[in-house]
């Protein structure tokens, strides 16, 4: 029986940011490893942008200088090397940036020269890769100026002192042998010269504040980087909506043909056994007929209508795996029949108008159900409850048990994961907050059709 479900609690207010917090990451931040392997890419990378950028040009100068004639055999091979830089670009990303960027697929093509010409002309990706290396070098050389250049001028400046007497001590020994006097150079700017210690000293301050502020500074092109990266090198929309299609069709075949062996099973060592039983007895019970023993007769008889029975429910069970018949007065029937039969108590509550698509209503059942089996059988809650709410044209399941919490995606079992991955096939998506000592909700987010 369905019940209002409790009070909402107020939502937890995140803690504070203390100043010394920040200031101890501004501190650590130069020496960071993510910092160090973010210098390296700058570096690293750079020169791929340029070699793939010259051999572009190379190729479209003498292209057009031949009158287009050398244009055609080049371009293709060109295209090749610029899909072979994206994919070193890839692998640094991942390596040193740990950006996952899939690799984007290649357009099918026949054998043999012409085949290799047309299929990489028509490589789309080939040719983001192109754009991709045009807009790195400009890119690149800020990030040059950004990265590598300013954490020069930044250990410069820290050591100034150093510099500032070593050239004070080659100044006074030039001086010496030439019978001149120079006096104690340092850095000037703008006619005001850095020749003292406290002068000196505002140096290397300055210097420290350019290094704290480097990693900052350098990842602002850095996060134009990746963003392009994302877009240009990896699969592109159409490509990735086309690879979610093949995998859902993985997906349903195998999960059809894994319904399909389970329905074999359940029927072969459950109800067909039973009714080869039932007729087994049956069969004796014409026996004691023809023998005269009605009374034993109708023993049996009794004894298979019980079977005949249990058949009847044993069946229905096996069809409920397949479609709920619940579902047929609607979802919030469904449900409310769901949380009468959960092995803890559940509240259901269903604020959504009309009836949602029926692939929607049964994927939001047996979601439902499996939360609630593994809130009871691996959470230890004492309660739960279930919530459908409806907007923007989506559908939101919401399971909350008072367990011990602690659940996640990427924990032992798979569950949870095989869940997840099945609502991300329908087009949804599963969060769970499950913070250690619980409570634990688990979303599922549907489109409504």
């Amino acid at each position: 029986m369905s019940a209002p479900p409790p009070a909402p609690q107020p939502a937890p207010q995140p803690a504070p940011v203390r100043a010394r917090d920040v200031a101890a990451r501004a501190l650590r931040e130069p020496f960071a490893p993510r910092t160090w392997r973010e210098l390296l890419y700058s570096l690293l990378s750079a020169p791929f942008a340029l070699v793939g950028l010259a051999v572009v040009l190379v190729t479209c100068v003498l292209g057009l200088l031949s009158g287009g004639v050398l244009l055609l055999p080049l371009l293709p091979l060109v295209l090749a090397l610029d899909r072979v830089l994206a994919g070193a670009y890839r692998g640094i990303a991942r390596v040193l940036l740990d950006v996952e960027i899939p690799v984007p697929p290649r357009p099918p093509g026949g054998g043999g020269l012409p085949g290799f010409l047309a299929r990489n002309l028509a490589d789309v990706s080939a040719w983001r890769a192109v754009g991709y290396l045009a807009i790195r070098v400009p890119l690149g050389l800020v990030q040059f100026l950004l990265g590598f250049a300013w954490w020069c001028y930044g250990v410069i400046f820290l050591l100034y002192p150093l510099i500032w007497q070593l050239q004070a001590h080659t100044a006074t020994h030039s001086g010496t042998r030439s019978g001149t006097h120079p006096g104690n150079p340092g850095l000037g700017v703008g006619g005001f010269a850095f020749d003292t210690w406290p002068r000196a000293l505002l140096v290397v301050l300055f210097g420290a504040l350019v290094l704290l502020a480097w990693p900052w500074v350098a990842r602002g092109p850095l996060a134009l980087d990746k963003a392009l990266m994302l877009r240009l090198l990896g699969p592109s929309q159409a490509q990735r909506r086309v690879a979610q299609l093949e995998e859902t069709r993985e997906l349903v075949i195998n999960e059809a043909a894994a319904t399909l062996r389970r329905i074999e099973r359940d029927l072969h060592d459950g109800a067909q056994a039973r009714i080869v039983a039932l007729g087994m007895r049956l069969g004796r019970a014409g026996s004691r007929l023809t023998r005269g023993e009605p009374e034993r007769a109708a023993e049996l008889i009794a004894e298979a209508r019980a079977e005949t029975r249990e058949i009847v429910q044993e069946l229905r069970e096996l069809v409920r795996g397949i479609h709920p018949p619940a579902l047929d007065s609607g979802l919030t029937a469904a449900l409310t029949t769901l949380a009468a039969r959960a092995p803890l108590p559940t509240t259901v509550r269903v604020a959504v108008t009309g009836r949602p698509q029926a692939a929607v209503e049964t994927m939001l059942y047996f979601a439902a159900a499996e939360l609630l089996a593994n809130a009871a059988k691996h959470g230890a809650a004492r309660s739960a409850s279930i919530t459908v709410l409806e907007g923007d044209g989506r559908l939101r399941l919401l399971v909350t048990d008072d367990g011990r919490g602690g659940a996640t995606l990427s924990g032992a079992g798979s569950g949870l994961r095989g869940l997840a991955e099945r609502v991300r096939v329908a087009g949804g998506c599963l969060v769970v907050d499950s913070p250690p000592g619980g409570p634990t909700t688990v979303t599922v987010e549907l489109d409504r059709h």
